[in-house]
């Protein structure tokens, strides 16, 4: 019995290892806005109510045996422990990816309400998907691959990706400043509360558009003379409005399918 206890204890040791979770905080001297970018791992984001930017991540450093007793050339310090360098100039922290490990290492990162993010994963190696929820604020978002899921929030939002797909559920759409949703071959899905006001601008070359919500076409305005008796030139675009209209959000895709959902 003692030596089963005691090659359970050799497998699962190393296994509660791995599984760590550490714990970095920082607070903003000033606390406009966080970028983030060459962060190699499945990155979540949302709003605290603290004052602080907590990050939270699996990241373990490994080190060759060959390296023990020499640094890295080349890179930035890791002044977090968790594969980080943050540092903050002129109001903005910036929080950068200090290794080159291409791992699966999952960061949580926790940002006061009021501070705008841009999100910088345009990384070939950064695949993983984005997921930010109940996040109030600007957010922009930036990928190659890597789908993109929000959750709860309000934006306003300026997502772009090369393939990736992008899922937006909306609590409520921010009325201050436009949104925009842009992917060249992976979908958009967007789901909003029917009693919100927006206007819609859809743009699709190849992809379908579907929906359920209570949209209205803006009528064009009347040709002038100059118009009279040519005939118009229609792209696969149109401009929608929900609720009597509000601010803009902008949906945009070459090949890939545009869906509209009530929430």
């Amino acid at each position: 019995m003692k030596q089963l206890t005691i090659v359970l204890a050799i497998f699962v040791f190393p296994i509660l290892c791995l599984g760590q979770v550490k714990k970095y905080e920082y607070v903003p001297k000033v606390g406009n806005k966080v970028e983030i970018k060459n962060v190699i791992g499945a990155i979540s984001v949302q709003n605290t109510s603290g004052k602080a930017i907590v990050i939270e991540s699996d990241f373990q450093m490994e080190v060759p045996d060959r390296a023990k007793g020499l640094k890295l050339l080349g890179s930035l310090e890791d002044n977090t422990d968790i594969g980080i360098n943050l540092s903050e100039e002129n109001g903005v922290v910036s929080i950068v990816g200090a290794v080159r490990q291409v791992r699966d290492h999952k960061y949580k990162i926790l940002i006061p309400v009021g501070m705008a993010v841009e999100l910088d994963y345009n990384n070939p190696f950064a695949n993983s998907e984005l997921t930010i929820d109940s996040f109030k604020g600007s957010l922009d978002v930036r990928t190659l691959s890597a789908n993109v899921k929000i959750t709860n929030s309000s934006g306003p939002f300026a997502v772009n990706s090369i393939s990736g797909d992008i899922d937006v559920v909306f609590s409520s759409i921010n009325q201050e400043a436009s949104t925009s949703l842009a992917s060249i071959s992976g979908l958009i899905d967007v789901t909003v509360p029917a009693g919100e006001k927006a206007i819609f601008t859809i743009n699709t070359m190849q992809g379908n558009i579907y929906n359920n919500l209570d949209l209205k076409s803006v009528k064009e305005n009347e040709p002038d003379n100059r118009a009279k008796d040519m005939k118009v030139i229609r792209h696969e675009t149109g401009e929608f409005t929900l609720n009597g209209g509000g601010q803009k959000v902008l949906l945009k895709t070459i090949t890939g399918n545009i869906y509209l959902r009530k929430k």
